[in-house]
């Protein structure tokens, strides 16, 4: 805020800012301090929405969020910023996935799950598009914790179905390339020191199938070398700590100190505080374990990395004269070569020794000790080297897909970002060079979407101009190019880093000059490259080597000979001459480095690939996929170098914001349109500036904003009208901020003028009416003192006669008074005189009575205390003889007790019997799954071999009715008959219990009446007299089906469900044998249970199918057949179970006399079962409305005026300019979910659901739709504001009224809805002072801390009388809340306990029944 006006010539300006009161020294006028954004975009999650777009804003805006809102992630158009926080924070677990899942990137906060999201979703909808995500920053910004981030989430929203499915093996690679691809360094304590880009595959259905992964420019040098304060790769460190495990005693292995390869770095860094190398090895194997790898491989991968580790020991020293040769400390060779099983003597004379070509002679030369030594260390990154590649191989030959091929894919790359340091080698020139052309593809990529845009919305543009980096890539990989010239040294036999150097002088500086090419004045070994982020310089030494990557190629030939481990020899085995280049057919990587080797190799060894070279081209082909795919992209940023959490240094900021080109995407933004708003969003926003506020058709509205914005803005190239929405250049937005201000303040002075004026006319009213009643009060004070006057007066006339008459009469009264006193005296005298006389008389009469009375008493009490004695005597006689009996009861309850000791361990014995019989009753019900599936799987096979046999059974009877029929002899006439008479006995006691009818109507042909129709036919071929050839068989098949029935039966006899089942087909054959005939098979069952008439069960009247089924098992239950009773229960619970595993919501109510235990908890079970599908499946159609309707339904109109925010509700462009809006379908509101309640609360109470069970399923119903849409809001910036807060508050009140009406609150279904509520209040409430923290406190019990913090951070003000909340009053909410557990999200996947009581079934009769025609079980009914 300008606190002083700014005149031409000043040198300061008085600024105030968020810190206090600055003065801001100013030259010219051109460094005067940038635009501040307004208020109303403080803190915005888009960086392109602000209307200045500069670094001061940037880095502002991204210190608000990181500092004050503590939200590590901010969009930068398609770029998520994504800032370490060096902290564990609570948003990455199952429930911010989920609420995440299938969520619009524009609804939600910035998070790397909604980049995911976007992601997955661009993919499923684009069919065949591949979507990538690319992630880059310097090491230590986090770069792999959000790969690993990303995969997690395609790993959840994309998993497979099996146990051990691909997702799994997918997240297992993640330990095993950290483990040997990772290591500390001074900026990062896992950075990861190569590239890798995984893809992820995709099947139709959208779920994970496969994966590949790629992987870049390994830091082989660090085997060999670490810097102060670094360590190696984490496996060797891995391996040194757990040395003591016993398969690992075979490794020789010491301390990390012990070994040169691991101890450079110094002592302080061999350990990691926060991380246990042990655990993490653990970690590894299971992780290979996995993915496949056998644990003898496994070993032979640790065998291969302990003898790098005892290389690195082997102690080479010169000798000779001049240092011209070298010798070998042979005892940490011994150890190499024993692990590696190579010969020692070997290897020790190739370590010291090279091969020479002389005149087409083969010579062996001594080499001195340096080079001894770089040929050792050549050896170990070689090896090291082969066999990172070897594991990544192996990797993507586990992570491949092996059902299908892939439809799609998902790219991750994990890329190292643009890296400068003091000293600058060839691993720095590689890094950069990728992040050069990384950027190149950046940059157009935005370019590109920002014309479509523009296309799109016909706008009229010109070309925007944009920094492209194509000169600084041709100097590096271009003809004559860096690359091209070291190559070329690398060749030359001689070649130098000094004569590269002078090459790149002379070509870049003097013949073809390039403005990004610089030579250092203090040295002609290094050279400058000017690139898009910074100026690098570059030390040439060690280039060439590290290009050509050397190794000799006889001790190549020693480990390639080994015979000890085979996958040593795997490692080193001859290649084609060139390599291949193909990373897209799962080549993991290049194979890096090339051989020399003896005579005869001079031309095959110039067409070795340089590392320079596979780069280039491995390079060339990651750009040529990340072009064929939709980018996304994330951009990591280190806050602090002191990896403190939550600091935030502006300098190291802003300079990774240069190199990751996020402030180039800025400056493409705001060389164009950065603001874009549509014009029913300018409109809501700016209406106060507008004319026709009775605007309602989108036709009025654009033309309202077309004839506004020229009178607003004069300067017409300021903004541009698109077909649906207006584009504004930078600094426009915070113009009309302005403008708004002002209009808004003018029209506010005039509603000021005019309240004023109603106020003083008001005051002036009142103080005349004032005026006049005091004035008629004091008038009429003076007359009533007037009065008082006057009755004064006449008072003390009146008093004054008065007192004169009662002085008079007061004399008078005394003197009578004294009369009457002497008179008084003088009668009294003579009436005590009188009164003595007659008291004297009285007393002699008193004693007289006195002494009569003594006597009257003396003898009561003689008398009296003779009964008393008496009934003493009989009282105590009595009362012993209850005592006697009283005794004798004790001894018979001592006895008693005595004897019930003995009951009571009886008790205790039979009730850990009782608990022994439930255990095993558990064990059996868990492996009933098992016996199920065998049960099902024998069957299908006995109903194969019945159409076969029934297809021989139709062929034989029309060969047998071709031939004429035999005489039928007398004998075989008497067995039918027989059979007959059984059969009709057979019929009548069926008939008689009540399960088939007496008529015999044939019912609807299922499995079993095939099984009749076989029998009927077989005992009728044989009572027809076939011939003995076909007698022989149907012998021959009749013992076949024999053979399957009895495997059949022993099968199902494990338990006893599937034993009774049997019963029951035995039962019914048995029936069938006897030639009953087929209605009287209990087809209701499958009528009732079918899954085919699921769908119309509701329309029967409630609970039909269960009074049937309790009718039948009542019926056989009362004929005393146990059999039949189990085996009905068996058969009416299993038909059950299958129609629930797709739709259907059963009950059934079961009451027999016969003592049936294992049905009890068969029908426990299947209860169970129920309630999980009606609840796992009734949320389907609710889950997409859910938060739509909750958050964002306006169900109070008009709530949403013009005070809304624009900028959190403007939709965000995506990656894809090709995709999909929203669906265009009816939009969801609370009356669409409680209609939707609604039909299933109606369903359950058509079926007539106990109101406990209802009341349960509900809850559950309520903590999904409760918890959805607080993690939603929790998540979601628009959605925190006050008046969206009264609109949430009253969606959940409609809720909560349709719970209450239909007396559902007293499973607590209501009490789910009181965290919502109170997020709701705290959108109201006021937030400011102490008193509102207390009270916020108090109110807001069913909320942690971190939602508390999270709703206040994310409130925003839609409107300009409310205000932000303060960081004071966060903290003071903060310290009242301190102790509590810390839980942003709630968990949606919660699942809430179920009972089932028990309810007796209600009386049913037959008779009442109603049942259908169409079930075809009228058979059931008596005549």
């Amino acid at each position: 805020k300008l606190l002083k006006d700014y005149n031409l010539g000043d040198e300061n300006v008085v600024l105030q800012i968020s810190d206090g009161r600055v003065q801001y020294p100013v030259a010219p006028p051109s460094g005067l301090p940038p635009l501040a954004n307004p208020d109303i975009l403080e803190g915005e999650n888009d960086l392109t929405a602000l209307s200045f777009l500069h670094e001061p804003a940037v880095l502002h805006n991204l210190r608000v969020r990181f500092l004050d809102y503590s939200s590590i992630y901010t969009y930068c158009g398609i770029v998520l910023v994504a800032l370490n926080p060096y902290d564990q924070l609570p948003i990455y677990g199952e429930e911010v996935i989920d609420a995440y899942s299938g969520q619009d990137m524009a609804d939600m906060e910035p998070h790397i799950f909604s980049v995911a999201e976007e992601a997955y979703r661009t993919m499923t909808r684009s069919g065949e598009k591949n979507q990538s995500i690319i992630i880059s920053g310097e090491s230590g910004a986090g770069k792999t914790v959000s790969a690993k981030f990303t995969m997690r989430y395609f790993a959840v929203v994309g998993g497979a179905a099996q146990q051990t499915s691909v997702e799994e093996r997918v997240l297992a690679s993640n330990p095993i390339m950290e483990s040997i691809g990772n290591a500390k360094t001074t900026r990062n304590d896992n950075s990861s020191r190569f590239g890798k880009y995984i893809e992820i595959g995709f099947g139709r259905k959208g779920d994970i199938i496969g994966a590949n992964m790629r992987t870049y420019l390994l830091e082989k040098s660090r085997v060999v070398f670490q810097a102060s304060q670094e360590r190696n790769y984490h496996i060797f460190y891995q391996l040194c700590a757990s040395r003591d495990l016993p398969e690992m005693r075979v490794l020789k292995l010491g301390g990390a100190e012990t070994f040169r390869y691991t101890n450079q770095g110094g002592e302080d860094s061999m350990q990691i505080p926060g991380t246990d190398d042990v655990v993490d090895l653990e970690r590894t194997r299971n992780a290979f374990t996995i993915l496949g790898v056998p644990p003898d491989q496994q070993m032979e991968l640790f065998r291969i990395l302990a003898a790098v580790l005892h290389l690195g020991n082997v102690n080479i020293q010169a000798s000779g004269r001049g240092g011209d040769r070298s010798y070998i400390d042979e005892r940490s060779l011994s150890v190499f070569s024993k692990l590696l099983g190579v010969e020692r003597t070997q290897m020790a004379h190739w370590l010291c020794h090279r091969r020479l070509t002389v005149g087409g002679e083969m010579l062996v030369k001594p080499m001195p000790g340096q080079q001894s030594l770089e040929a050792r260390d050549a050896l170990a990154k070689h090896v090291y080297g082969q066999l990172f590649t070897w594991t990544v191989t192996r990797l993507n030959s586990a992570l491949r897909a092996q059902s299908e091929k892939p439809k799609s894919f998902i790219g991750v790359l994990d890329i190292y970002g643009f890296e400068t340091f003091e000293r600058n080698s060839f691993e720095q020139f590689c890094i950069n060079y990728a992040n050069e052309k990384l950027q190149q593809q950046f940059n157009r990529h935005v370019f590109q979407l920002e014309q479509e845009e523009y296309v799109r919305e016909e706008l009229p543009w010109s070309r925007i101009e944009f920094s492209d980096n194509q000169p600084c890539i041709a100097l590096i990989e271009g003809q004559l190019g860096l690359l091209d010239l070291l190559d070329e040294e690398c060749r030359m036999p001689k070649g130098s880093e000094e004569s590269w150097a002078r090459k790149l002088y002379d070509q870049h500086q003097s013949n073809n000059p390039s403005p990004h090419f610089r030579k250092p004045r203090m040295s002609n070994t290094a050279f400058i490259i000017l690139h898009f982020a910074d100026m690098v310089q570059y030390e040439c030494d060690g280039f060439l080597d590290k290009n050509r990557d050397t190794v000799f190629e006889e001790p190549i030939n020693i480990l390639r000979a080994s015979q000890v481990s085979p996958l040593v020899s795997e490692l080193f085995q001859q290649k084609p001459v060139g390599g291949s280049l193909s990373l897209s057919e799962g080549k993991s990587s290049l194979p890096n480095g090339s051989l020399r080797s003896g005579p005869g190799m001079r031309a095959q060894r110039e067409h070795k690939l340089t590392v320079g070279f596979q780069f280039r081209q491995s390079l060339q082909l990651l750009m040529d996929t990340l072009n064929s795919t939709t980018p996304h992209y994330i951009r990591c940023i280190k806050p602090n170098d002191l990896k403190e959490p939550f600091m935030f240094d502006p300098k190291r900021a802003v300079q990774q914001l240069r190199a990751c080109g996020v402030l180039e995407t800025i400056r493409i933004s705001a060389a164009g349109y950065p603001s874009r708003w549509t014009y029913a969003e300018f409109f809501s926003r700016y209406r106060v500036l507008l004319r026709g506020g009775g605007v309602q058709t989108q036709e009025q509205i654009q033309a309202s904003c077309q004839r506004a914005l020229p009178e607003l803005i004069p300067d017409p190239e300021q903004y541009c009208f698109g077909k649906t929405k207006v584009f504004f250049r930078a600094g426009q937005v915070a113009l009309l901020e302005r403008l708004r201000a002002e209009r808004l303040r003018a029209a506010g002075v005039i509603i000021q003028s005019w309240v004023r004026g109603w106020l003083g006319r008001r005051r002036y009213i009142k103080t005349r009416w004032a005026t006049l009643t005091i004035q008629r009060y004091i008038r009429g004070a003076l007359a009533r003192r007037l009065a008082d006057l006057l009755r004064y007066t006449k008072a003390a006339l009146i008093i004054q006669k008065t007192y004169r008459m009662v002085a008079i009469r007061q004399m008078f009264l005394m003197i009578r008074e004294a009369t009457v006193t002497i008179q008084a005296f003088t009668r009294g005298s003579l009436a005590r005189r009188q009164y003595r006389r007659v008291v004297a008389e009285r007393a002699a009469v008193l004693l007289q009575s006195a002494v009569r009375g003594w006597l009257a008493r003396l003898a009561y009490r003689r008398v009296r205390a003779a009964i008393v004695l008496m009934q003493c005597c009989v009282r105590r006689r009595a009362a012993r003889r209850e005592l006697l009996k009283l005794k004798a009861e004790a001894r018979s309850v001592e006895k008693f007790r005595e004897l019930n000791k003995g009951m009571e361990v009886k008790l205790m014995q039979l009730q850990l019997r009782a608990d022994q019989k439930a255990r095993e009753s558990g064990a059996l019900r868990e492996t009933l799954q098992a016996e199920r599936k065998a049960h099902n799987t024998e069957l299908d096979t006995l109903r194969g071999a019945l159409v076969k046999l029934e297809y021989q059974l139709e062929t034989q009877l029309q060969t047998q009715q071709s031939q004429p029929s035999t005489a039928i002899t007398d004998e075989e006439t008497e067995e039918r008959r027989r059979a007959e008479e059984k059969a009709a006995q057979e019929i009548l006691r069926l008939t008689q219990v009540g399960l088939v009818g007496p008529n015999g109507s044939e019912t609807a042909l299922m499995f079993f009446c095939r099984i009749v129709v076989f029998k009927i036919s077989l005992l009728s071929l044989f009572t027809g007299g076939a011939g003995k050839a076909l007698t022989a068989e149907l012998d021959e098949e009749r013992r076949k089906y024999q053979g399957l029935l009895r495997e059949f039966t022993r099968l199902e006899q494990r338990y006893e469900n599937l034993r009774e089942m049997s019963m029951l087909t035995e039962v019914l054959t048995h029936y069938i044998k006897l030639h009953i005939p087929l209605a009287w098979v209990p087809a209701f069952l499958f009528c009732l249970c079918d899954v085919s008439m699921v769908d119309s069960a509701l329309s029967l009247s409630p609970g039909l199918a269960a009074s049937v089924l309790f009718l039948c098992v009542r019926q056989a239950d009362c004929s005393g057949d146990e059999i039949r009773a189990r085996s009905l229960c068996t058969a009416a619970v299993t038909a059950m179970k299958g129609a629930l595993k797709v739709s259907a919501h059963a009950r059934t109510h079961i009451h027999a006399r016969t003592h049936i235990p294992a049905r009890t908890r068969m029908h426990a079970g299947m209860h169970a079962r129920t309630h999980a599908r009606t609840s796992s499946c009734s949320p389907d159609p609710l889950n997409p409305s859910t938060v739509p309707a909750m958050l964002e339904s306006e169900m109070i109109p008009g709530l949403s005026g013009s005070g809304v925010k624009l900028g959190n509700f403007r939709k965000r462009a995506g990656s894809d300019p090709r995709a999909v809006e929203r669906n265009a379908g009816e939009t969801p509101s609370m009356a669409a979910v409680l209609r939707e309640l609604g039909a299933l609360h109606t369903s359950l109470s058509r079926q007539a659901l106990p109101p406990t069970l209802m009341e349960q399923a509900f809850r559950q119903l309520t903590h999904l739709l409760s918890a959805s849409a607080l993690n939603s809001l929790l998540l979601r910036k628009d959605m925190c504001s006050w008046s969206r807060g009264l609109q949430i508050r009253y969606n959940v009140s409609l809720l909560e009224e349709w719970l209450r009406t239909r007396g559902l609150q007293a499973g607590g279904a209501v009490a789910l809805l009181e965290p919502l509520i109170q997020a709701a209040q705290l959108l109201q409430v006021g937030k400011k002072t102490d008193a509102d923290a207390q009270a916020l406190v108090h109110t807001c019990t069913a909320l942690s801390t971190q939602q508390i913090v999270k709703i206040l951070t994310l409130y925003t003000p839609h409107s300009d009388l409310e205000e932000r909340v303060t960081l004071n009053f966060i903290r003071t909410v903060q310290v009242q809340y301190r102790g509590q557990p810390p839980q942003l999200l709630m968990d949606v996947r919660r699942v809430f306990p179920v009972t089932f009581p028990y309810l007796l079934p209600p009386p049913v009769r037959a008779d009442q029944l109603d049942i259908p025609d169409s079930l075809k079980i009228s058979f059931l009914r008596r005549p």
